[in-house]
């Protein structure tokens, strides 16, 4: 199966996903979370909220939640039809989605950071988008960096793409 079938096959499959969620809209992006849970509180919750795309938010807290683009687990959650990840640890989680072309949005001190560097769509070079520190600001420029990568489906493919070679 060629690089354009498996893209066609992973949109297909991510409005299952979707359906099977309760999530609405499979045009937009589709993120699972694992922060540690000192990140996930009512700002950061608050600011996914307004954002236009799909979360699934893996957390041990009890989150009252009342959003229409969330969903919180306490379960692991392994999905090659996710288009992001958003990590600060967890380095075998990471592994598991870099496998199944799901593009890292991690923190700089990660242990799996050697492997990535930040996408340059100018360049149409590198794998993954860095948030410098492990504070909810910096983690949601991250998520905007990437949702703005999104919207042009040349850089997007050419970011998977790029995930592929490691």
């Amino acid at each position: 199966m060629n690089f354009t079938n498996i893209l066609k096959k992973k949109k297909e499959k991510k409005a299952l996903l979707l359906n099977k969620l309760w999530l609405k809209d499979n045009k937009k992006a589709f993120f699972v979370v694992y922060l540690d849970n000192k990140n996930i509180d009512s700002i950061f919750i608050d600011a996914l909220k307004i954002l236009p795309w799909n979360f699934v938010i893996k957390t041990d807290k009890k989150i009252v939640l009342d959003a229409k683009n969330i969903i919180v687990t306490n379960n692991d959650i392994y999905d090659e039809w996710f288009d992001a990840i958003v990590s600060d640890g967890e380095e075998e989680s990471i592994m598991k989605f870099l496998k199944m072309w799901v593009v890292p949005i991690v923190y700089k001190k990660h242990h799996i950071s050697a492997l990535l560097e930040e996408f340059n769509a100018q360049k149409v070079e590198w794998n993954a988008f860095i948030f410098e520190n492990n504070q909810i600001c910096d983690i949601y420029y991250a998520i905007i960096r990437y949702l703005e990568n999104y919207k042009f489906p040349y850089d997007n493919k050419a970011l998977v793409k790029n995930i592929l070679s490691l």
